[in-house]
């Protein structure tokens, strides 16, 4: 088989080098094409097999909207993407990011599997088509009007009509008038019945007048839903001796039929009964048993008996043993009456279902299972609760899960490490909730549903025996989990309404600290819809101006004026009470971040413009960055063009990231701020010590400045250990050629033992807190603290 072509849409600029970097070049049954995101129009995607989105794009997603199955969308749930975001508008599969070529590789097989499914499925209909054709019989499928949708080629060829012309018009117009009410009665029994009939009728056409025996059953979906009929018509013109008609419609049916008497003897068969028996047994055939297997004698009497008495139809599937195999058959028995209205016979029709059973089980393994873990997967979720629960009733008790630090224990260990702890996870979860439905909805993420609403004794201790079990097994590194525990009726909620209120608890734990589970409450929802206000203003803030920057002061040691930090304000009454961190935080969830954060580096970059026009020494102003501005692919760009825009030198203005921000990224990262480094742009290291704190960064990040936490310098005055850490940091920021920074002086004891360490810089209340543009520039007249050095 020819290799799968995979177009790979990206937005990064060393996607490519990178995909290539973990393997992807080994995977020799696919072969894939990079192209950017900004040319995906130029190419047609008709030439690809499959798809990779590696980032979300609306234009590319919609593009590709008729062909969904086949793409795999990327999402990063360290960016707070989750797939049920996506799954509301149509996507279907997943990959996470960082990439793993085992991820990958099992993706696409299953896409691979399910193209092949899917190409095999068109094949057969092709097959179909062809076969219908080459019927030496009229044949055609009906709809629930009546109306024709399917003809072959001996059909068009009697009535004289092309299919364009036939397609959804009824027997009236396709025959000229000739017939068509008793046509549609027919239909309609066989609808209304839910039973084939089997009748002769006189049909004029281009041939002339010819008689046929039609047989007409209902077609009826997997959901025992009628969809319409089908109808097969032999020309029995020069056939009129009426023996023959039974063996004239068994021998047109294109799967084994054979008759029994009442008792049960077979009588007739038509040729593929005969070849089957003939083929598969080397003994006598009498009845049905014989060959089905005597296991199915007492349904096999029950069914007849019903037949005999009620004169009815019945369809059964039967799987019978045929050496070491095992095939499915569906069976249609259907009484054959006499004129006088007596059961005279039963006529059987038997098909051979067992392929597409196999592929009907295939497929649905493939659609409802996590092909990692095994475990039932989100789909499989949905249709668990919405099934087998609400139906039955509407209480259940729900369990999120969700791998603490999952992302940076693949990063140290690598993703397959990560995959087998997922293995064995999943495993420890079947012994620990065996009365529950388990399943993995993302990378880390899974959910436990009991049926019921459980006491919160029984949910508590097996939350605590979920969160001790993974503490106390031998692993590479410690593992925790947060949990996240919901009860009660679904009502007239719908399900994701219910499942997020799961999420809610869970995203609590993990606010607590981790490593502990929370039961969702009232409260939860109220902070959340209080959230969701502050977000809908927030929205309408830039446009009411307001938004505005303060500015806190940063001095030398000699008392100079060296600089300012710029912060966020939201002047809106309503909110005053609420720390300006919380503010940020909803802000950094959200797309707000985006046109927020331009409007604070065009406030900075502007004021440092205008404080700095006529000033022979330079004041820097410095804007803090959020881990969501610095990881998109355009931050650079954005900074350059706001650079430009405003017309200000880059060495007048600073940013401030965190070390979490950095390494969210840190290879990516770091090209991207030694770039605006290299053009001037002042670098500092905001809040050291409180994140990873490891010396070996500092050599690796294209540093101007380095900020130590407050915590250190108020610990100061209560521990000589904060003093040794202090000096330490400062000496070592020295002999990297770095300037220290030191936040949250508020004393002049701290200011004179930061002076005895040979701080660089102080910022802090004790020489000025946050202040507005007016106070900044009273501030600057005076450019120095004498009184205090």
């Amino acid at each position: 088989m020819r290799k799968l072509k995979v177009l790979i849409l990206h937005e990064q600029k060393k996607l490519k080098d990178s995909m290539e970097n973990i393997g992807l070049n080994f995977l020799k049954d696919y072969e894939f094409i990079f192209q950017k995101l900004e040319d995906f129009k130029k190419r047609d995607v008709e030439n690809y097999d499959l798809y990779i989105l590696d980032v979300y794009d609306d234009i590319a997603f919609n593009y590709l909207k008729n062909k969904l199955d086949l793409v795999l969308l990327s999402i990063s749930i360290d960016l707070g993407e989750r797939p049920s975001d996506y799954i509301k508008v149509g996507a279907i599969n997943f990959i996470l990011r960082p990439y793993s070529v085992r991820e990958i590789k099992l993706n696409l097989d299953k896409l691979k599997n399910y193209l092949l499914t899917k190409y095999e499925a068109e094949d057969n209909k092709l097959k179909f088509y062809t076969l219908l054709d080459n019927i030496p019989y009229m044949a055609w499928f009906k709809n629930l009007e009546s109306e024709y949708m399917i003809v072959n080629k001996e059909f068009k060829e009697h009535c004289g009509k092309d299919f364009e012309t036939i397609k959804g018009r009824g027997d009236e117009f396709v025959w000229d008038g000739m017939i068509g009410e008793q046509c549609r009665l027919y239909d309609l029994q066989v609808m209304c019945e839910k039973k084939r009939i089997v009748f002769d009728e006189v049909i004029p056409g281009q041939k002339g007048y010819r008689q046929f025996n039609i047989y007409k059953v209902p077609v009826i979906n997997s959901k025992k839903e009628i969809k319409g009929t089908m109808g097969i018509a032999k020309d029995i013109t020069d056939l009129k001796n009426k023996n023959v008609e039974f063996d004239i419609l068994l021998e047109n049916i294109p799967f084994s039929v054979f008759m029994k008497s009442p008792t049960g003897f077979i009588i007739k068969g038509n040729r593929e009964f005969l070849d089957l028996i003939k083929e598969e047994k080397d003994y006598f055939i009498s009845k049905e048993e014989d060959f089905v297997g005597y296991d199915h004698k007492e349904s096999i009497d029950i069914e007849d008996k019903d037949i005999l008495n009620n004169k009815k139809s019945i369809n059964v599937v039967r799987m019978i043993k045929d050496h070491d195999n095992t095939k499915i058959l569906e069976v249609y028995k259907s009484p054959v009456i006499d004129i006088s209205g007596e059961v005279i016979g039963i006529v059987c029709t038997m098909k051979d279902i067992t392929e597409m059973k196999n592929q009907e089980k295939k497929i649905r393994e493939m659609a409802y299972t996590d092909p990692l873990t095994e475990l039932d997967n989100r789909r499989s979720l949905y249709e668990y609760i919405n099934n087998e629960l609400i139906e039955g009733q509407d209480k259940l008790s729900v369990m999120f899960i969700d791998l603490d630090n999952f992302k940076q224990l693949n990063d140290k260990f690598g993703h397959l490490y990560g995959d087998k702890i997922l293995i064995d996870f999943s495993k420890e979860l079947k012994d620990i909730c065996k009365d529950g439905f388990i399943s993995r909805i993302g990378g880390d993420e899974f959910v436990l549903v009991w049926k019921g609403e459980l006491e919160k004794e029984y949910l508590s201790e097996k939350a605590d025996v979920i969160i001790e079990n993974l503490k106390n097994n031998n692993r590479l590194s410690y593992l925790s989990a947060s949990v996240g525990i919901v009860t009660g009726s679904i009502g007239k909620e719908t399900v994701d309404s219910f499942l997020a209120k799961g999420d809610l608890a869970l995203y609590k734990a993990k606010e607590q600290g981790k490593n502990q589970y929370v039961f969702y409450n009232k409260a939860l929802d109220k902070q959340r819809c209080f959230d969701e206000e502050i977000e809908n203003d927030l929205k309408n803030a830039l446009e009411k101006k307001e938004l505005t920057l303060h500015y806190q002061a940063q001095y030398n040691t000699q008392g100079q004026l060296f600089g300012f930090e710029s912060l966020l304000r939201w002047n809106n009454e309503k909110y005053k009470k609420i720390p300006i961190i919380n503010i940020i935080s909803i802000i950094e969830k959200t797309t707000l971040i985006d046109d927020i954060g331009d409007f604070i580096l065009e406030e900075a970059f502007s004021f440092s413009k205008k404080i700095n026009t006529f000033r022979e020494n330079k004041i820097v102003i410095s804007v803090n960055i959020s881990a969501l501005q610095i990881m998109k692919s355009n931050f650079v760009k954005n900074i350059k063009k706001i650079l430009n825009k405003i017309d200000v030198d880059p060495k007048i203005v600073g940013i401030e990231i965190t070390e979490t921000v950095l390494l969210k990224n840190i290879e990516e990262n770091l090209l991207k701020i030694k770039e605006l480094k290299d053009i001037g742009i002042t670098i500092s290291l905001d809040d050291f010590g409180t994140g990873y704190s490891s010396f070996c960064y500092l050599v690796k990040l294209p540093l101007t400045n380095i900020k130590l936490d407050k915590n250190f310098i108020w610990g100061m005055k209560d521990s000589d250990e904060y003093k040794t850490l202090v000096k330490l940091c400062v000496d070592t920021a020295h002999a990297l050629n770095l300037k220290i920074v030191a936040e949250g002086v508020e004393t002049t004891e701290e200011l004179d033992i930061l002076k005895k360490m040979n701080v660089d810089f102080i910022q802090g209340y004790l020489f000025s807190k946050p202040i507005p543009e007016n106070k900044v520039i009273e501030l600057l007249k005076i450019g120095s603290i004498p009184n205090l050095v």
